[in-house]
């Protein structure tokens, strides 16, 4: 996937985003790793995801394949030097589901493909491309109760 991070801000300037987990631990891409912010005194430009402005007040870039699947925050910066930096200002942020191969949404969801498994009872939904596995679904059902379980 490429492309999930967005921000709107006026074109013309450099933005950066960073990604954290549900901890406040920020992703490191060169060791691939969530920690603390300035962990072995690194910082802002330790930590920056680029984004490209793509004009029209819209800027893009792409959340690393390498961070495990699940609930992260994005935040998005404005870079005020020649390199991110600690005091760069927060310009908006956002939550993101992640499943390592692309964001979950509802609109994805319902819009896109969806394939049940009578077999089995498994639902399986797929991103835009109609390939990358999103969600999925398992039913389990017995006299009394039905157990969905997504993964």
């Amino acid at each position: 996937m490429a492309n999930e991070i967005h921000a709107d801000y006026a074109s013309g300037n450099t933005l950066y985003a960073v990604i954290r987990n549900g901890a406040g631990q920020v992703w490191h891409p060169t060791v691939q790793v969530f920690e603390d912010w300035g962990t072995a005194g690194r910082d802002a430009d330790d930590y920056d995801v680029t984004l490209a402005d793509k004009s029209g007040n819209r800027h893009v870039g792409s959340f690393d394949g390498n961070v495990p699947a699940g609930t992260y925050f994005v935040q998005v910066f404005l870079q005020a030097g020649a390199a991110p930096a600690d005091t760069d200002a927060l310009v908006t942020s956002r939550e993101i589901i992640w499943t390592g191969a692309g964001v979950v949404t509802a609109a994805k969801i319902l819009a896109n493909r969806a394939v049940h498994d009578k077999i089995n009872g498994v639902y399986k939904y797929y991103d835009d491309d109609g390939q990358t596995l999103l969600l999925t679904h398992s039913a389990g059902e017995t006299a009394s109760e039905v157990t969905r379980t997504p993964t």
